[in-house]
This record gives C-alpha cells, structure tokens and sequence, in this order.
C-alpha cells in the first residue's frame, strides 16, 4: 500500500504562488507605481472610469482573489521553511496557521469584493 501525503499539493501551489509572482506582480507594480502616477495611460480618474466596469465584474475578481491566495500561500511556505532552516522549532501547527491565513486572505478578498 502507497503511503499518501498531502506534500505534492502543497508543493505545486507553492510553485503555482512563485510563477504568478514572477508574471503578474511586477506588470501591476509598473502600471500602479510608474505609469499612472506619471500620466503615462493618461489621468488617473478617467483610468479609473475606464477600467472600472471589468474590475468590477465577478470573474476578475474570482481571477484577483485567486492571484492573491497564490501570493499569500507562497509567502506562507517560504517562510515555514526558513524558519524551518534556520532550526526554529517550528511543528505542524505553525505550518496549518499560515496556510490558513492564506485561505483567510482569499476569503477576505472575495468578501470585499463582492460587498
């Protein structure tokens, strides 16, 4: 009989975190920090107008609040095997409580979203 774990899954949304972090943090950095700001896609409250209708809409913000459930579960294991490394007595339980408050983070974004 196989011994199942659950490492794989974790794992795999671990590097799922790491790639959507790569590819779409530093394109919403430029546009939020750079582009705006200097006028470059125009005024920001007619941005704002424009682009207003699709934030709004409920795929985006299933799509957002999947994006920031990959950060946050990313984050969240990095940071459990860096204490880990660094021979903090870090158990099972520290591991469930940042996963959870990634969870809680893509709960919250959905919540705010959608009230």
């Amino acid at each position: 009989m196989s011994n199942k774990h659950l490492k794989p899954i974790f794992w795999g949304i671990f590097s799922g975190g790491g790639t959507a972090a790569a590819l779409a943090l530093a394109p919403m950095i430029v546009v939020i920090c750079l582009l705006l700001p200097f006028g470059v896609l125009g005024d920001p409250s007619s941005f704002y107008e424009n682009t207003h209708g699709w934030i709004t809409h409920w795929v985006f913000l299933v799509l957002f609040s999947v994006l920031v459930f990959l950060f946050m579960w990313h984050g969240a294991h990095r940071l459990y095997y860096i204490l880990h490394d660094m021979h903090y007595p870090v158990g099972n339980g520290t591991r469930y409580l940042l996963y959870a408050l990634a969870v809680g983070a893509f709960l919250v974004t959905l919540y705010i979203g959608l009230f």
